[in-house]
């Protein structure tokens, strides 16, 4: 596929650096020579420097030809007009940021006259994520499926953990066939575990099941933890603000500590539920005078990852239940992962999963492309496919489907319901089947088959 990206910061690097992992074909336009010239010799792709307003820059760089065009510059109006530019000399799919609040908002009754095919808003995302894993306090990382029907929840098994030093098939037998563990990371390999595959001690595992049962599965294995009910964000950001509105709205107490003035003035009127507090979210003495450590949780979300780490391992040692961090850098989430923080989010490859979720999804001309995709650990996938007539194995127990290595069917939604499969269960049409898979590059649903 042969793909533009115009504007190459943050988002738009990473961005790179996932789709050339996925063969396409990248051209990049920015402003910027020297970035331009740097993003070239880096990732060894095709690159022009000047506006994606300019006719002459986009058709030098092919988007006549062009199947997808993203826009990440720092200007949303830029970024939309871009796309209907670009729609406008022969691009196939536009794909824009944007990020301002008020804008975002109009996008569903915008997007078809400019002829976006997709908009993604990297603060919206992130703060989506962050409110789920305050739903669900003990997980790392809980992607949902089908509209919410079915979970994936990541946790750590603990020294005291009632699974650890298991196999699979005697915590089956044990705990009840409601859920799946879909992927096991030990040390530094993913596993989609057998029924004999023993968990251990700081395994991370992830764990699909019915949205419904989380709260009892989590009781059952000893993992759970009430709901977040008072969150204490360090930082006053976009990501912050439409934090606080999502918590706000679930009659969840919020306190953002802010340190420019300005920001700080502006999110007492956007949020008068919140409280507002103009400070520096360093200051050791000004948290514990604001009773950090009296809250459920406390989200780090200020604009330096460094200072992110600090106040993150400050409040995990005054013993604040759950503790999410904000890590932009490749290099930072890598050292902030061996740290044993909570949770750690990137904005980036947030929206690197949805980018290349879309552009996979509309490779194949088969009704059965993806709906949803997470990557995890940068070793595997977590998919999900709606089952249509071109998928030709309906109706066969899967036990006698002859499933690719490394391949795995997690669970299904039927009729709304959660099943979890078994070698008996069939996929039928309409299901919507979760799909796991280690080092694969899945675009429909037949390519779980060998062939």
């Amino acid at each position: 596929m042969n793909l533009i990206i115009i504007g190459i910061g943050k988002v738009g690097e990473t961005l790179i650096s996932n789709l050339i992992n996925e063969h396409h074909d990248i051209f990049i336009v920015d402003i910027n020579s020297n970035k331009v010239q740097s993003i070239v010799n880096k990732y060894d792709v095709n690159g022009i420097t000047g506006s994606g307003l300019e006719r002459d820059v986009l058709l030098g760089a092919g988007v006549d030809k062009a199947d997808f065009v993203i826009t990440c510059t720092t200007q949303d109006e830029k970024n939309i007009l871009c796309c209907a530019l670009a729609k406008k000399l022969g691009a196939k799919y536009t794909i824009a940021r944007v990020r301002d609040p008020e804008l975002f908002k109009e996008m569903d009754n915008m997007n078809a006259v400019f002829g976006l095919d997709f908009f993604f808003n990297p603060e919206l995302q992130t703060a989506r994520e962050i409110v789920r894993v305050l739903k669900y306090p003990s997980a790392k990382s809980v992607e949902t499926f089908s509209e919410g029907r079915a979970s994936m929840l990541e946790f750590t098994i603990s020294k005291d953990s009632p699974l650890v030093n298991k196999p699979i098939i005697e915590i089956s037998k044990e705990f009840g066939n409601e859920f799946l563990f879909g992927l096991v990371k030990h040390q530094d390999s993913v596993f989609i575990p057998h029924g004999n595959f023993v968990l251990k001690e700081n395994d991370s595992v992830h764990l699909i099941t019915a949205e419904n049962s989380l709260y009892r599965i989590t009781k059952k294995l000893q993992i759970f933890r009430r709901s977040a009910k008072s969150v204490f964000v360090l930082g006053g950001g976009k990501i912050s603000y439409y934090l606080a509105q999502e918590l706000l709205d679930s009659n969840i107490d919020v306190k953002i500590i802010e340190n420019n003035t300005e920001r700080a003035n502006e999110l007492s009127i956007l949020l008068p539920k919140a409280t507002i507090l103009l400070f520096d979210a360093t200051n050791q003495e000004f948290l514990e005078e604001e009773k950090l450590q009296d809250s459920d949780a406390c989200v780090s979300l200020t604009g330096i990852d460094e200072e992110n780490i600090i106040t993150s391992l400050y409040a995990k040692e005054k013993g604040v239940p759950k503790v999410v961090t904000k890590v932009d850098k490749p290099s930072i989430i890598n050292m902030a992962s061996q740290l044993n923080l909570d949770t750690i989010v990137s904005p980036k490859d947030i929206i690197a999963n949805h980018i290349i979720r879309f552009v996979r999804a509309h490779q194949t001309t088969s009704g059965n492309s993806i709906k949803t995709l997470y990557k995890i650990h940068d070793m595997a996938e977590a998919l999900e496919f709606i089952v249509d007539e071109s998928f030709t194995n309906t109706n066969i127990p899967l036990k006698d489907l002859s499933i690719r290595d490394n391949v795995l069917i997690g669970g299904i939604v039927r009729d709304g319901k959660f099943i979890l499969p078994d070698g008996r269960t069939t996929l039928k049409l309409d299901d919507k089947a979760i799909v796991l898979t280690i080092d694969k590059q899945i675009t429909e649903l037949n390519q779980i088959i060998k062939q």
